[in-house]
């Protein structure tokens, strides 16, 4: 069963000339983890917003639960938990007067598994809001959207502003809700963050989704940035061997883009009289900038 589908959703803004979201096609399947990955401005958020009726489409339609976005908002929203990128929550309020005022809009709360999410993220719920730190911000936001056992979760960078230990709290909470049956849709601009998590992501730039790759193939591509420090003058044919999609000059050696197993990049460095070399994975930028262009 499909959980999300969207036709040709698209989205410009008055007063501009350009779509934020051009013609956008993707399903997402019931039980699955799928993450929305692009930089910043790529139209994420804006999927997200029409999506959940804050915002109408230009054009195109979408279906969630297989009911129309806009004509069943109200009825699509009480099965929906919602983590925005830009939290405003009252700052007079306690985090526990926070969580009680948002109960009020759902249907059911399961206190055991309401102290469970408290607990598990450390959250201080005495405190006023503004006095949380922007960590706490979001765990508390994080709370407020699984504490009804939603059937689809609709995140919007839902790590930003957690520590490490809390990032890795939050990807277990997403297991466990996959487990349970959830559907989680998560946008996000850290590849690392979708590939801990996610069964398949889609890859948006400029509001137009790129492609659609299940995770597993999207870790084999193994994209690296290799930078090479050398006083030699090595010939760049030396350094084309497979694998390596671009290769650059620079002051003080070479920087090698590859895709796939690095082995014999390496065993052909050990010959060619290389001081040092560092490797590191790209960010999303740059992976568009090489491979998506």
């Amino acid at each position: 069963m499909s959980i999300i589908k969207t036709d040709n959703l698209s989205k410009r803004y008055a007063g501009t000339d350009f779509f934020a979201l051009d013609n956008l096609n993707l399903e997402v399947k019931e039980g699955e983890i799928f993450g929305f990955i692009g930089p910043n401005g790529a139209g994420k958020t804006t999927a997200i917003r029409l999506l959940l009726d804050l915002i109408r489409p230009t054009k195109g339609s979408a279906k969630i639960f297989e009911l129309d976005i806009n004509k069943n908002s109200v009825a699509i929203k009480k099965e929906v938990g919602f983590l925005p990128g830009e939290i405003f929550l009252a700052e007079n309020f306690t985090g526990k007067s926070c969580i009680e005022y948002f109960r009020g809009f759902k249907d059911k709360v399961d206190n055991k598994y309401l102290k469970f999410l408290i607990g598990s993220l450390e959250l201080d719920t005495a405190k006023k809001i503004r006095d949380y730190s922007k960590g706490n911000r979001q765990k508390l936001s994080i709370v407020l959207a699984l504490m009804h056992k939603p059937k689809l979760l609709l995140l919007d960078e839902p790590t930003s502003g957690l520590d490490p230990l809390n990032q890795q709290i939050f990807y277990k909470l997403m297991s466990d809700a996959k487990r349970n049956g959830a559907t989680i849709f998560l946008s996000t601009h850290l590849l690392l963050e979708a590939q801990n998590i996610c069964d398949r992501v889609g890859i948006i730039k400029e509001g137009k989704l790129l492609s659609i790759e299940n995770i597993d193939d999207f870790r084999q591509k193994n994209i690296r940035e290799i930078h090479l420090e050398t006083k030699k003058n090595i010939l760049l044919a030396d350094l084309q061997v497979p694998g390596v999609q671009k290769i650059e000059k620079k002051t003080y050696g070479y920087h090698l883009t590859t895709i796939g197993p690095n082995g014999q990049i390496i065993k052909k460095l050990s010959g060619l009289g290389v001081d040092d070399f560092k490797v590191y994975e790209p960010s999303l930028e740059e992976i568009f900038m090489h491979f998506y262009k």
